[in-house]
């Protein structure tokens, strides 16, 4: 029976809601699992067993490695997933072929330019050591090519299933190397840490190519028009993923300036275990970008809207029970990750729970708009984003540390999140709720 008003049977309206996440949905979140139990890994084992200092040294590396991701996936990424998505045939082999040739110019040569500087960078951040970590950073990202293309591929394809593969062959690798290397007593600097994701990289890249086989064949086709066709959807995603990168990554660099990696090494601590959490919208996010993207090729803005809705509702409510778990427990977590090593950052970790809580907003809203064609959306909240990130961390880290870069985190966060509902609502008419009366339906759904 229909109820009054709403045009269709309760059950037909769930069916409707759940027709376009499904069975990947699972898979989606399977693979989440493995960068959750290497999280893991890294909070129990490595930050635990590796001295502060070569800790701050280590989320030095990584800072500069997401710098390179910046320069060749923001520019490639979002585009191979939503042309991956609409193509077949010849054109997706065109399309794949010139994606990779990018990815690996854009990539390669920015690494090499920072390893040959790493002497200059080390003495400016005061980071003794870093220069010889620095040296690493080609082989690091040569490595994890095969791994990061595949990766967008496949969700392209919605090929779920075989990205849970790839991260789960990674992770036994890296799960196998660092407790042979635990139990051995040779985990103790970050140069291991940096030899264990070289191999695991380099044996998960193996996996992907043999998963992309599947998907298309691998060939070299050089074409200027798809080459100018993918750099100019990519140049809104370029500057999102560079603002992202700079007021997600812009502390780490000050926080070392004003004071030194140990400093650094307390403030990652607590957002590290965060990361959980962050993890939960990743796996809404595998899904979200190709299937809008294909249901706006569709023209099915209905559509559109029900995966906004989904993806938000279900990255709220997994990561609700995580951020309260950090928000009234920080002293019990610190002390069962660390045992007792980062005591001191107990405000800092509520700090990140509350941006877990208010992270989903800007996330799912950034996929919905490149999914639908208008990156140009998320490069407008992320710029503005940036400018209040690093007005916030210059006028709170010098006096207040890594508390203060954890405020200004949570501040840009929530600006950023509000901002693109806002700018999707207002440009796109498309809002984070149910296509057909959606009123109706949470009040006499959510009663019960």
């Amino acid at each position: 029976m229909k109820r009054q008003g709403l045009g269709l049977s309760q059950g037909g309206l769930r069916r409707r809601l759940k027709k376009h996440i499904s069975k990947n949905k699972l898979y989606a979140l399977l693979s989440k699992l493995t960068p959750t139990v290497n999280g893991l890994i890294t909070v129990l084992v490595i930050i635990r067993t590796i001295p502060r200092y070569e800790f701050g040294l280590l989320t030095l590396f990584n800072t500069f490695d997401l710098v390179i991701f910046a320069l060749s996936g923001g520019l490639v990424f979002q585009a191979l997933q939503k042309y991956g998505a609409e193509l077949k045939g010849i054109e997706l082999e065109t399309m794949v072929s010139n994606s990779a040739f990018l990815y690996g110019l854009l990539s390669l040569g920015p690494a090499l330019l920072i390893a040959a500087v790493g002497t200059f960078l080390a003495e400016t951040l005061n980071a003794d050591g870093l220069a010889n970590l620095l040296g690493l950073l080609p082989v690091v990202v040569v490595s994890q090519w095969g791994r990061k293309f595949a990766y967008h591929l496949l969700l392209a394809k919605e090929q779920v299933f075989q990205v849970f593969v790839v991260d789960l062959v990674a992770l036994i690798v890296t799960a196998a190397l660092v407790l042979g290397l635990y139990f051995t007593g040779q985990l103790d600097s970050a140069r291991v840490v940096l030899f264990v994701r070289i191999l695991a990289n380099a044996v998960a890249a193996i996996v992907s190519v043999v998963l992309i086989k599947n998907i298309v064949k691998l060939s070299w086709r050089p074409d200027r028009v798809w080459r100018k066709k993918l750099l100019n959807f990519g140049k809104y995603t370029f500057g999102t993923t560079v603002g992202n990168i700079i007021y997600t990554r812009i502390d780490t660099v000050m926080l070392t300036y004003f004071f030194n990696p140990v400093a650094l090494a307390l403030f990652h601590s607590a957002r590290g275990i965060a990361e959980f959490a962050k993890n939960v919208v990743q796996a809404a996010n595998m899904i979200i970008l190709p299937r809008a993207s294909t249901m706006s090729s569709q023209k099915d803005k209905r559509g559109v809207k029900d995966i906004y809705f989904k993806g938000l509702f279900y990255s709220v409510a997994l990561a609700l029970p995580i951020s309260l778990a950090l928000l009234i427990l920080p002293e019990l977590i610190l002390k069962l990750a660390y045992n007792g090593k980062y005591k001191d950052g107990v405000n800092i970790l509520r700090i990140f729970a509350l941006v877990a809580l208010v992270g989903p907003l800007g996330t799912i809203g950034s996929s919905i708009a490149s999914g639908v064609g208008k990156p140009r959306l998320t490069f407008i909240t992320m710029s503005l984003g940036v400018v209040i990130n690093i007005v916030l961390n210059l006028l709170l880290i010098p006096t207040h540390g890594a508390m203060g870069a954890a405020v200004a985190t949570l501040i840009t966060v929530a600006f950023g999140g509000v901002l693109i509902t806002i700018l999707l609502k207002r440009r796109l008419g498309l809002a984070p709720i149910p296509a057909r009366k959606s009123h109706t339906w949470l009040a006499r759904n959510l009663t019960k």
